[in-house]
């Protein structure tokens, strides 16, 4: 019963239906298109044979010379397709015939002329055409075109079953691995989404019910002489001094589990998140910023090309849910980081916080008072500084 209502049937048989239609107005098209070629065909020939046949006949008739009328006549009927052509006078008498025998009914159309000397009808001229070859000619086409069609939609149905069979049989036996067990519906996909259904409300209800609070963490590399930088360098190297920023970046979030977001064209940002604001998380925070200061630095020193930035880092509380919330409080971040970027020199590196004071803050790295719930951090302890310099070194052979 399953296999019954088989999406696989259904495309399979979608394909082919539509298959079956452009055959059949595009059949109806050239069958109609090739008729109208071979009969204008047929007319052709016959046309130009009696204009021919008039210019030669028409002197040897006028001097009554009988034997070069039948050298014409004969003449006209060596074409293939030209089967008698005569010559009748004006009382429709025969005067002068050549043919050919016919072995077999043929499919035959006849033409004829007046012949005229000095605005006077002197004579009848009159060609039977053999139009059967010219009509099996342009219906051959046809059939060729009918051959490829049918081969074409054999195939193009046959693909079609083989790839959808496949992908249905994956489908189905995701639906068979996830729990429930319900009736086959029409399809496979209907019975995929109706299984997966109690799944998917059981997570938008648990998501409802769930806190959507984070301690974000916004850090923001300021690039200050990024405009000197876009005189200095041409289009070429400008692009490939940020690919490779690019690329530090990336790798150095991967290690410690930070998200690239927007920034603006003098600066770079990236958040790290947590449950909960910890010094641990701030640890991480400023353990990520040092190693990308350091990589950078020897990025700079490799290209030989200036970089003048500095970091900062602010953080705070931020629903993830709905999105305008999560994204008013990046905003408010990203706003606070440039009012302090903007009064720092280049290579500082300044943590903002006003959840712990410098003496809390004394236990994961040193720092020095710049402002309010403003520090610059000045280094690690011992044991804290090898661990960053391993890393350093793995970030430098994967980047540089």
């Amino acid at each position: 019963m399953r296999h019954q209502f088989a999406m696989s049937k259904k495309i399979s048989a979608v394909v082919l239906s539509l298959c079956l239609l452009f055959g059949f107005v595009s059949w109806l098209l050239l069958s109609a298109q090739t008729t109208q070629l071979a009969e204008q065909a047929v007319l052709d020939r016959g046309n130009s044979t009696l204009g021919q046949l008039n210019e030669l006949i028409l002197a040897p008739l006028f001097n009554n010379d009988t034997i070069s009328v039948q050298v014409a006549l004969k003449k006209a009927t060596e074409d293939p397709s030209i089967l008698s052509a005569s010559l009748f006078g004006v009382d429709r008498a025969l005067i002068a015939q050549s043919a050919k025998p016919q072995l077999q009914q043929l499919k035959t159309e006849t033409f004829t002329r007046n012949i005229e000397l000095q605005n006077t009808q002197a004579g009848i001229i009159s060609v039977v055409v053999n139009s059967q070859p010219i009509y099996e000619q342009y219906h051959r086409v046809l059939t060729n075109w009918l051959i490829l069609w049918l081969s074409f939609t054999l195939l193009s149905t046959y693909l079609c079953y083989r790839f959808s069979d496949q992908l249905t049989e994956r489908i189905r036996r995701l639906s068979d691995r996830l729990p429930g067990s319900i009736e086959q519906l029409s399809d496979e996909i209907t019975t995929l989404e109706r299984k997966i259904q109690p799944l998917l409300s059981t997570t938008g209800e648990s998501t409802l019910n769930t806190s959507n609070i984070y301690y974000y963490s916004l850090i923001t590399a300021n690039l200050k002489n990024h405009q000197r930088l876009n005189n200095q360098l041409n289009r070429e190297n400008l692009e490939h001094l940020f690919e490779k920023l690019d690329y530090c970046i990336l790798r150095t979030l991967q290690l410690y589990g930070g998200n690239r977001i927007e920034g603006n064209n003098d600066s770079i940002c990236f958040t790290i998140g947590s449950t909960h604001c910890s010094k641990q998380h701030l640890l991480v925070c400023l353990m990520a910023v040092y190693s990308l200061q350091q990589l950078l630095e020897h990025l700079s020193a490799k290209l030989g090309i200036d970089l003048e930035i500095n970091w900062t880092i602010s953080s705070d509380n931020i629903s993830t849910a709905p999105q305008f919330r999560y994204e008013q409080g990046i905003v408010a971040l990203k706003q606070q980081n440039a009012e302090l970027a903007d009064r720092l020199q280049e290579g500082l590196i300044v943590l903002n916080c006003d959840r712990f004071s410098i003496d809390e803050l004394s236990s994961i790295a040193r720092f020095q008072n710049y402002d309010d719930h403003c520090f610059i951090l000045e280094g690690f302890p011992e044991n804290r500084q090898q661990l960053l310099e391993k890393q350093l070194e793995h970030l430098i052979g994967l980047c540089l």
